[in-house]
């Protein structure tokens, strides 16, 4: 009673995620709609951050899980989502395979094992060896603190936005993710322990150096350009931290890496002499993501490395790589480009590329080996995760996907009327050739990716682009109808409500560019629920804006007609529309950030979300008839972004987020006509709404809904390129939060009014 009391009278998120709560006092005059179900969340979500068992941190920097902690977290996610994740012991470190110790700086046992998580949805249609993959490996390098930490992250966002956010879920099913935390876990060990040794290398007592110079520089033992010293930050000296080894390969993690990452890639693309190959392309049809994190420095590092000049396969390259500086500013390290630094021979990244045939980079994080935690929290997190994103999208097919256009926004809205019917759903998007490769200060346009244009945008109805076959599903090509010089919209009418059935429906977009690549792929949820409706009129309502999106330039005009790719016809006829709200975009969800904690999230299989809200009542009354119906409606998605690493939070977020999540969801609807034989879903107005639609997160990749009470379908607005900020009042914590957590104690309620 007395947390319903306080959350009905004083309390008022205006800032919450899985770590950091914000709660001020508000007046009681404030409206209720909405406002109940913010202050619960906050509350229980303080109950959890005091009552949570924390995991085990780097001394003075508890935003960095040890290595003890960040192990167990591992195998914690792998019991908490077994059917998306998986452990796999893949390797010894040094001194395991030696079965011994550093007498100087003893370790609790002799050596560790190397573990691989698996991230990828095992409910997929497709099997292991259809899906793209990528390598993840962090903890190279054991002083640099936040690496294993921002993996992690990434790991955790996955795991929380499967069947929440539509991005994730298609990824998960489309793809696997490895990720390697700790490669070298002996020296994670003791530069944790011995802060003051900063270690660099592995535990290998090759020589005889003094007890702090002992080991071998992982990222100079791999094999290619081993051991060409001329100009690069390679040494040959034992003792110098960047000694290379005696042979390429000589060490057991490096081995371990190369191992695994051979067991993902094909092996038709591999090159037995690449040193000898470096003047031949690899092409558009390769597969497979490596990715190498270092800290500090903020560079995206690519090949070539050994020399500074440019690979045949530039193009992609460097097109991927300006993609992720618009996420995190980044500058590139790079052969041929201004911020090339210095040559490294024998590293990672050079060695997957040349040898494996793989889009490979390096991430250099941050400014200093042992990272401030504001820093990380604030910048690193938020910049580098959507990064990440953006590049497992492309793991399939890495060097084609990178040319294409990108999909700047997408909306769904229900604003489709005819004769006071709902009559289907508006799809309308923003898609740039330019946006995300040209954006990088400093550097010119790079016309070689970004100058093609937009040539057309396709949309799917529940079934991704990849495994579209024609005849299969629905599929339309776009109407333009903004044509401007960069960044062109498109528009398309779909679909009667009635042809949907109930649950949870998918739209997958993506752009095609005058040189025939296409992009990324970006997709939405949406809801058809079935629910009780009264036969009626729908009364007018007062006129409000039309949802509108930006004027976006355009580089290369497109046919104004749409066409159907190969099933499905839009409608002919334009329907009259009713009056609409201009969208509000709402602040996402962030990627868990803050004190790390055990993780008791539930089940991937289930929905986060809990029990779905009841109906707007702030929409126009309503007149029903006597004789209700089963109707599909179509709903917003019923579950909040959890960690939508690719959009960015209005500056003002609405202080009265609601939801009205689908009552019955289905992850894989049937498409076709309804049995129902009325097929358009009704309205009937209740009295008029006082305020503005709220916004809310929703599922779609970074998108927010906009809750209508006009309609059952909320506006979907995904702005898949915006980097997130701090979360806002509606953000996610439900992949964190037990049920338990309603119970709060005394000192939650303190923390609450101190804070």
């Amino acid at each position: 009673i007395i947390v319903v009391f306080i959350g009905i009278h004083v309390c008022s998120v205006d800032n919450i995620d899985e770590f950091n709560i914000m709660v001020s006092a508000v007046p009681s005059r404030h409206r209720l709609h909405g406002h109940l179900l913010r202050c619960v969340v906050s509350l229980a979500a303080i109950a959890f951050t005091v009552d949570a068992v924390q995991y085990d941190t780097i001394d003075k920097y508890d935003c960095f899980r040890s290595l003890e902690g960040m192990t167990k977290s591992m195998f914690d996610l792998a019991e908490s989502y077994p059917d998306l994740s998986s452990v796999v012991d893949i390797g010894d470190s040094y001194l395991k395979s030696k079965n011994d110790n550093n007498d100087d700086y003893p370790l609790p046992q002799n050596g560790y094992d190397i573990y691989a998580m698996v991230i990828t949805a095992s409910d997929s249609p497709h099997p292991s060896s259809a899906k793209g993959k990528t390598l993840i490996i962090s903890g190279v390098h054991p002083r640099e603190h936040a690496p294993p930490e921002l993996t992690m992250r990434f790991a955790e966002s996955l795991l929380t936005g499967y069947e929440v956010d539509a991005d994730i879920t298609w990824i998960l099913q489309h793809t696997e993710v490895h990720i390697i935390f700790n490669v070298n876990p002996d020296s994670r060990y003791i530069t944790e322990t011995y802060p003051k040794t900063f270690w660099r290398k592995n535990q290998n007592p090759d020589r005889n150096c003094d007890a702090d110079e002992i080991g071998v520089d992982l990222n100079r033992n791999y094999d290619f350009m081993w051991g060409e010293l001329k100009g690069a930050n390679t040494s040959g000296d034992e003792c110098d931290n960047t000694y290379h080894g005696r042979n390429p390969f000589s060490e057991p993690e490096t081995n371990t890496v190369a191992d695994y990452a051979k067991q993902l890639f094909p092996a038709e693309q591999r090159r037995d002499d690449p040193e000898g190959s470096m003047d031949v392309a690899f092409g558009d049809d390769v597969m497979g993501i490596f990715v190498d994190v270092h800290a500090p420095g903020g560079y995206i590092i690519y090949p070539w490395t050994h020399d500074d000049s440019k690979t045949e396969d530039d193009d992609a390259l460097q097109a991927t790589a300006r993609k992720m500086n618009y996420y995190n500013g980044y500058k590139l390290w790079a052969g041929g480009q201004p911020d090339f630094q210095y040559a490294t021979t024998g590293d990672s990244y050079a060695y997957m590329y040349a040898a494996l045939g793989v889009a490979a980079f390096g991430l250099e994080l941050g400014e200093d080996f042992y990272e401030d935690c504001g820093r990380f929290e604030n910048e690193i997190v938020p910049g580098n995760l959507p990064a990440l994103t953006y590049l497992v999208k492309n793991a399939k097919k890495p060097f084609s996907l990178a040319k294409g256009p990108d999909i700047i926004s997408l909306i769904v809205s229900d604003d489709v009327i005819q004769d006071g019917i709902q009559y289907g759903i508006k799809v309308t998007v923003v898609a740039s050739d330019s946006r995300l490769v040209n954006s990088i200060s400093r550097y010119p346009d790079f016309p070689e990716t970004g100058g093609q244009g937009v040539a057309e945008v396709r949309v799917y109805l529940d079934v991704h682009p990849d495994d579209y076959e024609e005849g299969d599903a629905l599929a339309w090509e776009m109407q333009l109808i903004d044509n401007d010089s960069e960044e062109p919209k498109f528009e398309l009418e779909v679909i009667s409500a009635g042809g949907f059935s109930a649950g949870r429906h998918t739209l997958y977009v993506q752009a095609k560019d005058g040189a025939g690549y296409f992009g990324p792929t970006t997709g939405a949820f949406f809801d058809v629920e079935m629910r009780p409706t009264k036969s009626p009129s729908l009364s007018p309502t007062t006129d409000s804006p039309s949802h509108k999106t930006t004027s976006m330039p355009s580089m290369s005009p497109t046919t104004a007609k749409p066409s159907a790719l190969p099933t499905g016809t839009p409608s002919t006829t334009r329907p009259s529309k009713s009056p609409s709200r201009s969208p509000v975009t709402a602040s996402p969800s962030n990627p868990p950030t803050g004190n790390p904690t055990l993780n008791p999230s539930v089940s991937p299989t289930t929905n986060p979300t809990g029990p779905p809200s009841s109906s707007p009542t702030s929409g126009p009354s309503r007149n029903p008839s006597e004789s209700p119906t089963d109707q599909p409606s179509i709903s917003p998605s019923e579950s909040p972004s959890t960690s939508n690493p690719t959009s960015q939070p209005s500056s003002k977020p609405s202080s009265n987020p609601s939801a009205n999540p689908s009552t019955n969801p289905s992850s894989n609807p049937s498409i076709g006509p309804s049995t129902n034989p009325s097929i358009y879903q009704s309205y009937q107005p209740s009295d008029a709404p006082t305020e503005a639609p709220v916004a809310v997160s929703t599922s779609g990749s970074t998108a927010s809904q906009i809750l209508d009470p006009d309609f059952g379908l909320s506006e979907l607005t995904t702005d898949t390129t915006k980097v997130p900020a701090k979360l806002s009042n509606n953000a996610s914590v439900t992949a964190y939060l037990s049920v338990t957590t309603v119970s709060l104690s005394a000192t939650a309620l303190l923390l609450m009014y101190l804070h």
